[in-house]
């Protein structure tokens, strides 16, 4: 009996992303808008988020390419997880911006991203919100 082939590793990728960016999309919008953040607030925290995200994908992106499909357990599990997790942000937070920034999303293995279906980027705010503190007003 013949073994199967094994799946194309950019098709599971692509796979996984087309399931993952859509909802990390979705959560980036809501913290957007129930953060109250104006459009120049909302850019710069996506412009973080994406630069953070980029600095761990750099730093442990090999986890991801070079693969082995031996079950993982411990560090190396957690350093999968992490760097997909990672990638997911970026890719989410890159279409964000593009959409933020006129250009609609991004194109990433042939799929494109951008804000999920039936939400909205985040609309500028009238007025900058006031710091988010632990304390409330009396």
């Amino acid at each position: 009996m013949r073994q199967p082939e094994p799946p194309d590793v950019i098709e599971e990728l692509r796979t996984f992303l087309s399931f993952a960016v859509p909802l990390r999309s979705a959560d980036l919008v809501y913290k957007i808008k129930s953060w109250g953040y104006s459009r120049a607030q909302a850019i710069a925290w996506l412009t973080s988020e994406a630069d953070r995200a980029g600095v761990s994908l750099g730093g442990r992106g090999d986890a991801l390419q070079l693969s082995d499909r031996a079950p993982r357990t411990g560090r190396p599990l957690d350093t999968v997880v992490r760097t997909a997790d990672d990638f997911v942000s970026r890719v989410a937070a890159a279409g964000l911006l593009a959409q933020l920034e006129g250009r609609g999303g991004v194109t990433v293995f042939g799929d494109y991203y951008g804000a999920p279906s039936g939400t909205e980027p985040p609309e500028p705010a009238e007025q900058s919100a006031p710091p988010r503190t632990g304390n409330r007003e009396k």
